[in-house]
């Protein structure tokens, strides 16, 4: 019996299996604990420059307090952060102490107050004006200094776009969504236009154009997948001009002693920030991107071909770059190992099996609390065979916080039903007071 045949085999014990439970058994499986909502739509964040993880997860959360968990005709949305690094972010705070504390020791240590003084200060910067007279001018060549490090940050990126192999987390969250047969609605402030447009010609070419929706907030780029929003006194992409082209403006601004305090209670000196500007309700700005947003998900559209995966409690996810046959190994807490041989488990299953070329391979922890286990998940890799060379990325993901980790490995020569390279360990726990699990990985 062949690899393939061996699959089918599998999948179609299962499904006999299911026939087979009597009615009383099917009835109470009915009512088991589902841990997932299961969700449609992918609303994909893509932060901007100088952004934390914490200020992404912020914007995330307006993004989902203003749009809802479901579309007007039921359908379920779920938010995830498709985060993206700065790099310079450490030199900033670097340059920050530098530049302002050192010069005047009355802020040592006040890391704190460097984004509070690009968005232009308030009371506490009168107050301390009061005591360092120096405080005008230091700010006015730190903010100078500011927007001309974060013009050069983008153009750097505008000259040397990111790519999905650049950024292989991106890729592989992807790769599970479009498996699950998700609707994929994609929101990217300043840089993340950048990481967005390269998501986005990767995911056009895995499924449905119309499954596929892209908002460009502040790009700093001159392509476009679809409507986007700039304002005229944005100050950091509009200097970018100079260097290349961006898109057209659409709306205006007030200036800066004009503007409303943003959605985080701050205004934003440079007119670039996400909540202050572009998402700021008391500005036509705001409710116009807002007004893009909520066309996209109405049009976005469930891909033509059905889902061949299931979403679960968590999920690994293996591609590899080319032609071979590379298999995923999950081994359960309960003993079970799961790979193609063997693809259902006590607690979860391998509904994705690809014995050609690239992948994916899909693996997902069962949602229902009752089959889930606790302990250790242990997962890995295997070059069955003709993938010698090829780099082999897994990703494990979680229904609640999205990825948690990306790892890549070259694979060697062929092992077989051995794997080769043990990629995650992941563990899965329940509160015994309140029944809530969680999954994290090491």
């Amino acid at each position: 019996m062949n690899k393939q045949t061996r699959k089918f085999v599998s999948v179609g014990m299962a499904i006999l299996l299911v026939a087979a439970m009597p009615i009383q058994a099917w009835a109470q499986a009915v009512e088991t604990r589902n841990l997932c909502r299961d969700s449609g739509i992918i609303f994909a964040f893509f932060n901007g420059v100088q952004t934390t993880s914490a200020e992404a997860h912020r914007a995330l959360n307006e993004f989902r307090r203003i749009h809802g968990n479901e579309r007007a005709d039921g359908e379920n949305i779920r938010y995830e952060v498709m985060y993206n690094h700065t790099n310079g972010l450490e030199d900033f705070v670097e340059t920050f102490q530098q530049r302002v504390l050192e010069q005047e020791q009355i802020l040592h240590g006040r890391f704190e107050l460097a984004l509070e003084l690009i968005n232009g200060g308030g009371t506490w910067w009168e107050k301390l004006g009061q005591l360092a007279t120096t405080l005008p001018q230091i700010r006015d060549d730190f903010l100078d200094w500011y927007r001309a490090s974060i013009v050069e940050s983008l153009t750097s990126l505008a000259d040397n776009p990111p790519t999905l192999n650049n950024y292989a987390e991106h890729q592989s969250r992807l790769d599970t969504w479009i498996v699950e047969g998700k609707q994929i609605v994609m929101v990217a402030h300043s840089q993340g236009n950048l990481f967005a447009n390269s998501a986005y010609d990767y995911a056009a070419s895995q499924t449905d154009a119309e499954s596929l929706k892209l908002v460009h907030i502040a790009p700093a780029t001159p392509i476009a997948n679809g409507p986007h929003r700039l304002a005229d006194k944005d100050l950091v992409i509009n200097a970018l001009r100079a260097t290349g082209g961006v898109q057209d403006i659409t709306d205006i601004i007030p200036a800066y002693l004009d503007r409303p305090a943003g959605l985080n209670g701050e205004t934003d000196i440079l007119g670039h920030g996400l909540l202050e500007i572009y998402l700021n309700p008391a500005l036509n700005i705001g409710a116009a991107v807002v007004g893009d947003i909520e066309n996209e998900l109405a049009a976005v559209q469930p891909p033509e071909m059905p889902a061949e995966a299931e979403t679960g409690f968590f999920t690994a996810t293996l591609t590899w770059n080319g032609t071979g046959d590379v298999d995923l190994h999950v081994y359960e807490p309960g003993g079970s190992h799961v790979f193609y041989r063997t693809m259902n488990g006590q607690s979860g299953y391998l509904d994705v099996d690809n014995t050609t070329a690239n992948g994916p391979e899909h693996y997902f922890a069962s949602c229902e609390a009752e089959t889930l286990q606790t302990g250790t998940y242990q997962v890995g890799v295997a070059n069955y065979n003709r993938a010698d060379g090829r780099t082999a990325t897994l990703q494990i993901a979680s229904f609640k916080d999205g990825a948690l980790g990306t790892r890549s490995v070259t694979l060697g020569e062929p092992t077989g039903d051995a794997p080769s390279h043990m990629m995650f360990d992941v563990e899965v726990s329940e509160d015994n007071e309140t029944g809530e699990f969680e999954v994290f990985i090491r």
